[in-house]
């Protein structure tokens, strides 16, 4: 019996509720995903034992420039000073080695390998199942370690041989757990024999060498102010250093379930994914089942209105509420079942279509999907339940006596019609509005001008054979006579690159209190300028060379580093003699050019003063600027032949999108979210477009008897219905720029027309609204009016 009710609904509203059904499925499963990835990653890194009381210490250099930089990872000393802590436990540690890697003939430079102590798995556990204690010259490895560098068919018991350390032998090959993110994937037991220099590092807090994971006694936190008083007790005062060692160095602890996310940490040992990634996920899933649930409570009330005299001669013959409501809430359950039904079709295409999905899926427990889909199932449930039961007691339980017979003519339907119009311009104007901030704004910082040439700049780490001056020249003959020449500049930086340097200078004429200004610091050829595409503001006669003085350095400084130093000639600060005190030995500095700032990573307001020392030496980075785009591919070979790393010869521009990767990512899933939406309000303003044209039906047939226009119908349709969509403008501006306005406090540098763009595309969705109405209006009028007179 219920059932044919229900395929009576078809009948009268087949597209409804082919709509309905479809939309709310679609809910459905963004509900389903937005839940799954929050268990997903609420449960991260909640394997280790004691998790809730691991903490790993960061630390944080604070330069006397006034820029800082981040690291992972702490200074040996601080190892044994925490150990002897009351408030910790147990203190573990892992040392980052970048070990050459023999295997099967082959070579591979620069190889992730983690030296860690013997108490290691104890705090920390990312892999599957017991993990065997490590005796010298043993190494556990991962299928992944393993795929990319050995392909063993089965790599337990062979040897491999790590650089100048010694032959290993492959003691287990074990897997991550699903909720691990380290990513360790190579380990082997510390010796101080590994660590060059090691008696004097385990000495040395400035610098960092060691990640550090501690875990607290029972409801014990670690303090910031704790761990920089340690720094003060224990750290010594460098000579001569205008700062005290607690000003320099500070320490913090991050809960072990935090370090996945990505906090900009340019040694992180982790998997790591931005925050605001995540959490523009979450949004989309609560924006998109908000829709689509405000879309099947109008579409649910349309049906309903289509069989309104049906409910009414049930009652006028003596059906009971219990009756009605017992017929509504088992069509309920039918449509259930339904979107059910399409909500598996529609996860199945995701399972097919979607690899981050098909990963979400693998790495999830059963248990958690099971208990995700049954609680998204009972919200949607309840949804639909809701949806019924508003129409009943709205519409259907009340006698309306002064009401009209036709449901569509009553001040209810009007209201409950115009609410839930409202509701749903809210939520999609508030998408428009943060959609168009959060495009202008990283469209805004990805096509920034960075200072420097990115177009046809080849970009890589030198291995250990290029380092060589005698292979370094050959592979420059081979560019030349195979790629057509291209100047390769040596330098300590790359785009993007968070290791930066700085360095006290200061010239005689200065007071004396300005000679402890610091300016970021980088080591280059006499390429740099010619292949970075700077350009020269002052002296552009001097020739580009190494000073052949040892007590004399030449340099190239930026228009920020003559502002902080105090100069507005060009002539004078070419003329000037610098001084600084450089790995250890004091020098003078001549500046042989001035040239345009260009930003060392992110845009900020402000440009870093920057230090540029020409020197021959051999230094971490090759840039090589190439004539023509396919030239690249033969410099990527001949780097290769030269034992570069493939995955790290990059272009400069690959380095920009690599970086702005979590900003692509965001763009996608915002422009998705922005499409669902506006096609869901257009449906919904179509739908209650048509609804409120068979409202004033009549109004309209005498407005067109006493020679009234299409212009008058439109005019007055809009006037009845502009109300809920003022009021939807006024609130969803205010709610979208403070959204906006929290987004956009992640960066140094907004783009101001971020605020204005989104307030203009929120307008531009109100007005577009309006005219979808009106012409949802005029398509049904001739149905609706002459169709009548006939």
């Amino acid at each position: 019996m219920f059932m044919s009710e229900f395929l009576n609904d078809v009948k009268l509203s087949p597209m409804t509720t082919l709509l309905a059904l479809t939309i709310t499925a679609l809910g459905m499963v963004s509900s389903f995903l937005v839940f799954l990835l929050y268990l997903t990653d609420s449960g991260i890194e909640k394997h280790h034992v004691n998790y809730e009381q691991t903490y790993r210490i960061e630390t944080q250099f604070n330069l006397p420039s006034g820029d800082s930089v981040k690291s992972a990872q702490v200074p040996l000393p601080l190892l044994s000073v925490l150990q002897n802590e009351n408030d910790i436990k147990e203190t573990s540690f892992a040392l980052r080695l970048f070990m050459n890697l023999h295997a099967k003939g082959q070579t591979h430079t620069q190889v992730d390998i983690f030296a860690v102590s013997p108490n290691f798995f104890d705090v920390i556990t990312p892999y599957k199942g017991k993990i065997p204690n490590l005796t010298q010259n043993e190494i556990i490895i991962t299928p992944e370690f393993n795929d990319q560098y050995l392909q063993l068919d089965n790599p337990k018991g062979h040897i491999i041989t790590l650089g100048e350390k010694g032959q290993y032998v492959i003691k287990e090959v074990v897997e991550f757990v699903n909720t691990n993110r380290l990513n360790v994937q190579a380990v082997i037991a510390f010796s101080p024999d590994l660590i060059e220099d090691y008696h004097d590092k385990r000495h040395d807090w400035y610098d960092m060498h060691a990640y550090a994971y501690v875990t607290m006694k029972p409801s014990v936190k670690p303090s910031n102010d704790r761990l920089n008083t340690l720094v003060t007790q224990y750290a010594p005062q460098l000579p001569g250093a205008p700062f005290s060692p607690e000003e320099f160095i500070q320490l913090s602890a991050r809960p072990i379930t935090d370090i996945h996310y990505d906090h900009e940490l340019p040694d992180e040992m982790s998997k790591v994914i931005s925050k605001s990634y995540i959490y523009t996920l979450y949004a989309a899933g609560v924006f998109i089942s908000l829709v689509t649930i405000m879309n099947f409570f109008n579409l649910n009330n349309v049906i309903n209105s289509h069989k309104k005299s049906s409910f009414q001669i049930k009652k006028s013959i003596g059906a009971s509420h219990i009756q009605l409501l017992v017929e509504s809430l088992t069509i309920a359950t039918v449509q259930l079942i339904l979107v059910f039904g399409l909500a598996i079709i529609l996860l199945a295409a995701l399972m097919y279509f979607s690899v981050g999905f098909r990963e979400l899926i693998l790495i999830t427990e059963i248990s958690q999907i099971y208990s995700s889909f049954i609680t998204v199932l009972a919200f949607i449930y309840l949804a639909v339940l809701l949806s019924h039961l508003t129409y009943l007691n709205t519409v259907v339980f009340p006698n309306h006596t002064s009401h009209s017979n036709t449901y569509n003519e009553q001040s209810l339907s009007r209201n409950l019609h115009q609410s839930l119009l409202c509701v749903q311009i809210i939520v999609a104007g508030v998408i428009i509005f943060l959609w168009a901030g959060i495009m202008t704004q990283n469209d805004f910082m990805q096509h920034h001008n960075f200072g420097y040439e990115k177009t046809n700049v080849i970009t890589f780490p030198l291995s250990e054979q290029l380092k060589q001056p005698a292979s370094l020249n050959n592979m420059q003959g081979e560019i030349k006579n195979n790629a057509g020449g291209g100047t390769l500049s040596l330098s300590s930086w790359q785009p993007f690159d968070h290791s930066k340097h700085s360095i006290s200078i200061f010239h005689h004429n200065q007071q004396e209190k300005d000679k402890l200004i610091s300016v970021n610091i980088i080591q280059a050829n006499k390429n740099f300028i010619e292949t970075w595409g700077l350009r020269t503001i002052a002296g552009r006669e001097n020739l580009i060379v190494a000073s052949d003085d040892d007590d004399v350095d030449h340099a190239i400084v930026t228009k920020s580093f003559m502002a902080t130093m105090g100069f507005s000639s060009y002539d004078k600060i070419l003329n000037t003699d610098f001084y600084i005190n450089h790995h250890g030995i004091d020098k003078k500095v001549r500046i042989l050019r001035v040239i345009n700032d260009f930003y060392l990573s992110e845009p900020n307001e402000d440009f870093a003063p920057l230090l540029i020392l020409i020197e021959n030496e051999v230094q971490k980075y090759g840039a090589l600027k190439v004539n023509q785009i396919t030239d690249m591919t033969i410099v990527k070979n001949l780097l290769e032949r030269h034992h570069v790393a493939p995955e790290k010869i990059k272009t400069v521009e690959n380095l920009h999108e690599e970086h702005f990767s979590n900003s692509q990512l965001i763009n996608k899933t915002v422009n998705t979210v922005t499409f669902i939406a506006i096609l869901l309000i257009t449906i919904s303003t179509i739908i209650i477009g048509i609804s409120e044209t068979r409202r004033i039906k009549k109004t309209l047939m005498i407005m067109d008897a006493i020679g009234g226009s299409i212009y008058t119908h439109v005019l007055y349709f809009i006037q009845q219905n502009i109300l809920p969509i003022a009021i939807a403008t006024v609130i969803a501006i205010p709610i979208g720029f403070l959204l906006l306005d929290l987004w956009l406090n992640q960066y140094d540098m907004i783009n101001s027309l971020s605020y204005i763009y989104a307030t203009a595309a929120l307008l531009i969705l109100v007005i577009s609204l309006i005219f979808v109405m009106s012409i949802s209006l005029i398509i049904n009028q001739h149905s609706v009016i002459i169709g009548n007179k006939k």
